[in-house]
């Protein structure tokens, strides 16, 4: 426990326990004051030297626990004390100074255990907001890089092309013309392997190989501790909480002592009370979110009602009972009257107190939740920059190692092998080498198309394993508006159900697509097979999955594995900004 929160704690108990006994008193009330005084002095004494034992009460339950009992030794021995105010029995003074002073100093002591509390989650709250604060950083540095890197690789991938793949098929073209005699046959054949390796194979290598230096490492992901807001931008942690600090400033919990000692009658201290009371009811109703409203306004003021009855009512009801026997002349109906009124402005200072802890409490929350919903969110624009940067390349190595390469290597063979010596010949190396350069206009294979997909996957390991899909029609319809999030989905599908039949030996795979959150896909894959051996080393596949969901987890049992991958998608498939 803070030096800090010594302090607050005996300014309050300064404010507090001096106007409860200033009013509950009928004589020797700066003798009470002293006498009480010197007691908290003696015991935030102890507690300073005891400091250390007492931090350790950083569980939650221990405080409650802690609170609750000090509470009820406070309120055993407020029944001394109104036993000794209302019937005025004959006892010694110093009798009524320990009570009244040790209810007093048991009071102070359950607010200082709570302010420990508010303390330590403060502390918390600071921390987790640091922590947060570095990881949007790291993530919104990490988002650049990968914006930067699909920049410039398609920047790139462009130049090439136009510099030194276009000039060396068109030299290719024109030498494999059917009117071209300009070169021999096995020159012919030089130039087109010499095309291959200075520019068609270089390019395949730089689209295919793995992440250079340049490319910035995917974050950890780590929500647990983590992260998010729904938009970008820059976050003043401090928006969210400034306002409550001015709606209900600290100061004025103890309005409702102030108001007691006023020179009034009861009716207007009361009156005055919840008027001033009611703003912060409504403020406390205004930045209550929504989902925070559990009870209703009824079941509120019931809960509150009860709240009073037992913590300050029942210790009065139960003196009242006990003291019926005894009552005579002496009874004082006035000073009943005006404990109970005291009972009530201790109630709604109380309430004022635990309605501004419980406004901090959950702006301090909503401030985590808008943090961790801002990670979230660049978190998932990340992984959908990493799988637009890998349907690029997968667009343009299919294209280069593909239609580009094989119309290449073909046409040199059957030059070098002397096959192609006509001129129809000839024609069918220049057309076949137009067509597959065309396609780098198209920029890929076609469209990826899931219903297809699934077909022709079932037909593919029909009589060896059983692939059932559970997909809504509407959902594959929208998922195939982006074909980066379609593409990424068959290869995920197709490699799990590989290693589902070659490595676990399942003959049984089903496969379900759902959209569970926004902005993400999932894939559930579950077979009967044995999944891979314990202490086996992450393969290809976990590279893939790691590069194209955002998240994924492979979970085994007696009755077979379950992979579940959630991928980047947009309905319209738009490009990450």
């Amino acid at each position: 426990m803070s030096t800090s929160t010594l302090a607050v704690t005996f300014v309050f108990f300064v404010i507090g326990t001096s106007a409860v006994i200033s009013f509950t008193s009928t004589n020797a009330t700066s003798l009470y004051l002293l006498v009480s005084a010197a007691l908290s002095a003696a015991i935030f004494g102890a507690i300073g030297l005891c400091r250390a034992p007492l931090g350790r009460l950083a569980d939650y339950r221990v405080r409650v626990a802690a609170v609750l009992a000090v509470v009820i030794v406070a309120n055993l021995e407020r029944i001394l004390a109104l036993d000794e105010l209302v019937l005025r029995l004959e006892v010694t003074g110093a009798r009524t100074l320990l009570t009244r002073s040790a209810s007093a100093v048991s009071i102070t002591l359950a607010g200082m255990i709570v302010v420990g509390e508010l303390a330590h989650r403060r502390e918390r709250f600071h921390a987790v907001v640091a922590a947060l604060t570095a990881r949007s950083a790291e993530l919104a540095l990490a988002r650049a890089s990968y914006a930067d890197r699909l920049r410039r690789a398609t920047d790139e991938l462009q130049s090439s092309i136009r510099t030194i793949l276009d000039p060396a098929l068109s030299i290719v073209v024109r030498e494999v013309g059917p009117e071209s005699t300009a070169l021999s046959t096995l020159t012919t054949a030089r130039l087109i392997k010499e095309t291959l390796r200075a520019s068609v194979r270089p390019m395949i290598d730089t689209l295919a190989g793995a992440p250079g230096s340049g490319s910035p490492a995917s974050p950890a992901q780590d929500l647990s501790a983590s992260p998010p807001h729904a938009g970008q931008g820059t976050i003043d942690i401090h928006d969210s909480i400034r306002p409550v600090l001015g709606v209900v400033p600290f100061r004025l919990i103890g309005l409702p002592f102030l108001v007691a000692a006023l020179p009034l009658g009861a009716a207007v201290k009361a009156i005055i009370v919840l008027t001033l009371t009611w703003p912060l009811l409504s403020a406390v109703r205004r930045l209550w979110p929504a989902r925070y409203r559990i009870m209703t306004t009824r079941r509120a003021i019931l809960a509150l009602t009860l709240t009073y009855l037992v913590a300050v009512g029942l210790p009065v009801l139960l003196f009242i009972a006990g003291a019926i026997p005894r009552l005579n002349e002496t009874f004082d109906t006035e000073k009943v009257v005006a404990l109970f009124f005291w009972a009530l402005v201790f109630f709604v200072a109380n309430a004022w107190f635990a309605s501004g802890v419980f406004i901090l409490e959950r702006s301090r929350r909503l401030t985590e939740e808008r943090l961790i919903e801002v990670n979230r969110q660049i978190e998932l624009s990340i992984a959908r920059m990493r799988q637009q940067i890998w349907y690029a390349r997968r667009n343009l190595t299919w294209v280069l190692h593909g239609p580009v390469q094989s119309a290449l290597v073909s046409a040199a063979l059957r030059l070098e092998s002397g096959v192609a010596v006509g001129p129809a010949e000839r024609v069918l190396i220049h057309d076949s080498i137009v067509e597959a350069y065309a396609r780098l206009s198209v920029g890929g294979p076609s469209h990826p198309d899931f219903t297809r997909f699934s077909s022709d996957l079932a037909r593919m390991w029909s009589g060896i394993c059983e692939i059932e899909f559970r997909d809504p029609d509407e959902l594959i319809r929208r998922l195939e508006a982006d074909p980066a999030s379609t593409a990424s989905l068959i290869e995920i599908a197709t490699e799990s159900v590989s290693n589902a039949i070659r490595h676990g030996g399942s003959t049984f795979v089903s496969l379900t697509v759902s959209d569970a959150k926004i902005g993400l896909v999932t894939l559930v894959v579950t077979d009967n097979g044995t999944g891979p051996s314990s202490g086996s080393e992450p393969g290809i596949g976990s590279d893939l999955y790691a590069s194209l969901a955002h998240e994924w987890a492979l979970t085994g049992s007696a009755a077979g594995t379950t992979l579940t991958a959630s991928v980047p998608w947009a309905p319209q498939g738009p490009a990450p900004e």
